[in-house]
């Protein structure tokens, strides 16, 4: 289903036409205050003036960070409107301050607080406390319980194109300097295009030999097969790489070449073993994850120097990587410099149980010490 359909799908005849008092009902799409880096829009122009001939009124806050212009929604119909109270509901991307939500509507977008994440309860509190009806993105699902919005393919290329860089600086901080340094985050590329043309760049200096003979073959592992996934792979293809089995890990290691970037795709049967030493079976998993013990941390990651990580962590699995494992993955003396201190050097989006600080666009990286279980927000490093 298409981003569109999920979101516009407050049709005359659709259940939550019920809430609209008026003959013609009225949405508006609020302004984004989140971050300075915030672009995106719940609705492009487009879809916008569908459901203005559907019947809407769609009003629109001026913004002038916004991805689509002023003009682009005047064109299709919008009104453009600071004042927003007259709408119905109000559709938005990422949390709305609390001191902006206005009492007594109907509000959507992603609070991030149903894992009561502290930073966000403010948020909740508000709009309780405002008697807001919310409608959460994240609990959006179908009959059969799927999500109806969730990550896609961009954040998996967003997130590969910042863990890039962030690896970049990571070296520079043990002494190296690498290729990677010439990439950007993702927010300073106008498109897609753009910054996998300057990752193409970076990568044929790795084809003629500049990155350091020291570092060893440079092995990037990606779990799952979803959108978050799928996207980072398509951002990683556009470096000299080769895709090889998770057995081939150990070898790759011992005699892979520094003039190409390799990676392999972990599935469940790769590390999850039944702890009374049955098949893997992944209906069995399902139903009891309890039984099964993961041996990602000593087949996969002694063996990884940036994980990709593309599933999402449910209570009673297996981790990835525990904490008491974590504090092995880093040496307690740095011998000789310059000299890599550990795999891995880099992962990208794997807090299910290290992480206690949050990132932000400003500062997208932590440093995360496993001898005393602690990370700092770094803009130099990145774990």
């Amino acid at each position: 289903m298409s981003t569109w359909r999920r979101l516009s799908c407050l049709n005359f005849n659709h259940p939550l036409r019920r809430y609209f008092t008026d003959t013609r009902p009225v949405i508006a799409l609020c302004r984004e205050e989140s971050s300075v880096w915030e672009r995106r829009a719940p609705l492009n122009p487009g879809q916008v003036g569908r459901l203005v001939k559907e019947g809407y009124t769609v009003l629109v806050q001026p913004s002038t960070r916004r991805a689509y212009s002023i003009p682009e929604y005047k064109m299709n119909g919008a009104v453009i409107r600071e004042d927003i109270s007259e709408a119905h509901a109000i559709f938005g991307v990422k949390i709305v301050p609390p001191e902006r939500i206005i009492p007594n509507k109907r509000y959507a977008f992603f609070s991030h607080t149903i894992k009561a994440q502290p930073e966000n309860m403010s948020v909740l509190d508000a709009l309780l406390e405002k008697k807001v009806c919310f409608m959460d993105y994240e609990k959006m699902a179908d009959k059969n319980g799927t999500r109806l919005v969730a990550f896609g393919k961009m954040a998996g290329i967003a997130g590969m194109i910042n863990i890039l860089h962030g690896l970049g600086l990571r070296l520079l901080s043990l002494g190296y300097h690498t290729p990677f340094m010439h990439l950007g985050c993702a927010h300073n590329y106008p498109t897609v295009s753009a910054a996998k043309a300057a990752i193409t760049s970076l990568g044929r200096e790795i084809q003629y030999g500049l990155l350091p003979d020291s570092l060893g073959p440079m092995i990037f592992t990606f779990t799952g097969a979803g959108n978050v996934s799928q996207g980072a792979q398509e951002v990683f293809k556009e470096l000299p790489h080769e895709f090889v089995s998770p057995r081939d890990l150990e070898e790759v290691t011992e005699k892979g070449s520094t003039r190409r970037i390799y990676a392999t795709v972990v599935d469940m049967e790769d590390h999850l073993e039944h702890v009374d030493g049955c098949k893997f079976d992944v209906q069995d998993f399902i139903k009891h994850p309890e039984n099964y013990h993961s041996s990602f941390n000593e087949k996969i990651i002694p063996y990884t120097t940036c994980l990709i990580n593309g599933i999402n962590w449910e209570p009673g699995s297996p981790r990835l990587i525990t904490i008491e494992q974590s504090k092995q993955l880093q040496a307690k003396e740095l011998t000789e410099a310059p000299c890599p201190p550990q795999r891995p050097l880099a992962i990208c989006d794997n807090a299910a149980v290290w992480c206690n600080n949050f990132i932000t666009i400003d500062s997208p990286f932590v440093l995360y010490n496993g001898e005393c279980l602690s990370n700092t927000l770094a803009i130099s490093v990145s774990v």
